[in-house]
C-alpha cells in the first residue's frame, strides 16, 4: 500500500494492493472489509512510526521535534496520502462518522491526545501553566496540514515561531 502511494496512487484499489502484495483479494476484504480502512490502518501504522510523540521533558523540545516530524511527513506524496486518509475518515463531511473506519480513526486521535497530555499535565505538575491539548493542535498541526493542503507555504515554515506561539498565547 505505502509503495502505491509513493507511486502516485493516490487512491489504490483493492486489486492493485492485491496484486502488489501478492495477497489474495479476499483475504484483504476480509481483514479489513473496505480498501478505506485498509487505508486508515496504513496511514495510522506509519504516522505512530514515523511521527511518536517524543517524550524527553522539554516541552518546548518535545513539541518542535514533533512538529518538524509531523511537516516532514506530509510534504512527501505518501505521507500527504496517509494524511488524506486519516482526514477523510474523522471528517464529517466525508460521510463516515461512525463505524470501525471512524473507531479506528478516534482511537489514533486519543491516542495522540494522551500522549500530548501526559506532557502537558508534567508541566502543570511543577507548576507551569501549559496550553490545552486543543490549543496545541490548533496553534501548531493546523498551519502545517494547512500548508500542506493549499500549498501557500511549505509545511515546514516557522515551526519554532507555532510553537511559541503554543506555548505562550498572548
Amino acid at each position: 500500500m505505502r509503495e502505491l502511494f509513493a507511486a502516485g496512487q493516490d487512491q489504490p484499489s483493492v486489486r492493485e494492493v492485491s496484486e502488489r502484495s501478492g495477497v489474495h483479494e479476499v483475504t484483504i476484504y476480509r481483514r479489513w472489509g473496505r480498501i478505506e480502512s485498509l487505508v486508515l490502518d496504513v496511514a495510522v501504522t506509519q504516522l505512530n512510526e514515523e511521527a511518536p510523540f517524543p517524550d524527553t521533558g522539554d516541552l518546548r523540545r518535545d513539541l518542535l521535534d514533533w512538529a518538524r516530524a509531523v511537516a516532514g511527513q506530509v510534504k512527501t506524496r505518501e505521507g500527504f496520502a496517509l494524511f488524506r486518509a486519516l482526514a477523510a475518515a474523522t471528517s464529517p463531511l466525508g460521510g463516515e462518522q461512525s463505524g470501525p473506519l471512524a473507531a479506528d480513526a478516534a482511537g489514533y486521535l486519543r491516542q495522540r491526545t494522551t500522549q500530548l497530555q501526559r506532557a502537558l499535565d508534567r508541566v502543570a505538575e511543577a507548576g507551569g501553566k501549559p496550553p490545552t491539548v486543543a490549543h496545541v493542535f490548533d496553534v501548531v498541526l493546523a498551519p502545517i496540514y494547512l500548508r500542506a493542503i493549499f500549498g501557500y507555504e511549505r509545511p515546514d515554515t516557522d515551526l519554532d515561531a507555532l510553537v511559541d506561539r503554543a506555548l505562550n498565547p498572548a
